[in-house]
């Protein structure tokens, strides 16, 4: 059975991405795989660096297995290692492709420059696992689930992946006894409201007719009422976020489909602009 791999970090104050991934092994009877990144520069250093590097890799893997005696509750399966790496997104992206893990959860580094990219980003655009980014905030008891789907993509793999959302969403509701919600987008451009050619509500009316026997199709599949959809006109990066807070939502399941490179750094991908905003806990599936 494959295992739950989490981030650790031993400067966390609050350890939320070990709490939260005991609460998923819990619920799922999965193991933990918890890895610790370690690294300085010892380019510097003449005398005799590979020691040093060895001394402060056991260091930390002491400090690492006192703090997850306290940490873990009885009952749950798990195994450690302090990895010496700085580019850790690269390291992470390599152990999904070889171990493939169930998912990968991490604490929330939600700020970015143009010029520098931080590891959820890049886990984001390139991790082949399940990422699941998770807040620093309490997590509720019974939080609610909103999912967030492209009902109206004629593309295969982006239908294929609305399923893959959805089931996620389900799985997570019904294990934390929860609320399940959908949403979809529907773009809106300032522009053609400007000239008076397109307005929000007359796009979701449009919408909401011509999408009424699939939402009903899937609310049927899914158990979902069909009241617990939403269509909303705007841009995703804001009306996810706001559907999330209105519905109390703990945890939001995106899909994304990662940009590489300059283009992924002037263009950005819709996920990570949520990300930005979401104060909730965020899974991120890619298509199978």
């Amino acid at each position: 059975m494959n295992s739950i791999f989490v981030v650790a970090d031993l400067s966390d104050s609050k350890p939320v991405a070990i709490q939260r991934a005991c609460e998923l092994a819990k619920n799922t009877s999965n193991s933990l795989h918890i890895v610790y990144f370690c690294y300085q520069s010892l380019r510097l250093i003449q005398d005799d660096p590979q020691n040093i590097k060895q001394a402060l890799l056991d260091a930390v893997s002491d400090e690492a297995k006192k703090s997850l005696a306290t940490l873990i509750p009885k009952g749950i399966n798990y195994s450690f290692e302090v990895v010496w790496e700085k580019r850790i997104y690269d390291w992470i992206n390599s152990y999904a492709k070889e171990q493939n893990p169930l998912m990968v959860v991490k604490t929330a580094n939600r700020s970015e420059t143009f010029l520098y990219t931080s590891t959820d980003w890049q886990l984001l655009r390139e991790c082949p696992a399940p990422v699941f980014i998770v807040s620093d905030n309490k997590w509720r008891k019974s939080p609610n689930v909103l999912a967030a789907v492209d009902l109206e993509t004629k593309r295969k793999s982006k239908q294929a992946l609305n399923h893959q959302i959805l089931k996620a969403a389900k799985l997570f509701a019904e294990t934390n006894e929860a609320e399940l919600f959908v949403c979809y987008t529907v773009l809106f451009s300032k522009v053609l409201r400007d000239l008076g050619i397109h307005y929000k509500d007359e796009l979701e009316r449009k919408a909401e007719k011509s999408l009424k026997a699939k939402i009903e199709k899937l609310a049927t599949e899914y158990g979902i009422p069909v009241a617990n959809f939403f269509i909303k006109a705007g841009d995703p990066e804001k009306v996810i976020p706001s559907i999330a807070a209105k519905q109390k939502a703990g945890l939001v399941v995106i899909g994304t489909v990662g940009r590489k490179g300059l283009k992924a750094k002037v263009l950005g991908n819709t996920a990570e602009k949520i990300l930005s905003l979401l104060k909730s806990d965020v899974l991120a599936l890619k298509p199978e």
